[in-house]
């Protein structure tokens, strides 16, 4: 996967953006699909939960 770097700003904009979806998802499926309508995933990693783009996987930050 292509290392991609993204500045604390972007970060903490996109974290304002779906922190109501990470406070509302009732179970990972449904947190799947909030995140999905504004372009995001997650993926589990060996470092955590991360949010990543969609479709690319680009990852953005932690969520774990």
């Amino acid at each position: 996967m292509k290392q991609v770097h993204v500045s604390r700003y972007i970060q903490n904009d996109v974290f304002d953006l779906i922190e109501p979806d990470l406070r509302c998802a009732t179970d990972d499926k449904d947190l799947s699909r909030r995140l999905a309508r504004n372009g995001y995933g997650f993926r589990d990693t060996t470092r955590g939960r991360v949010l990543v783009t969609l479709p690319h996987g680009v990852e953005i930050l932690p969520l774990s």
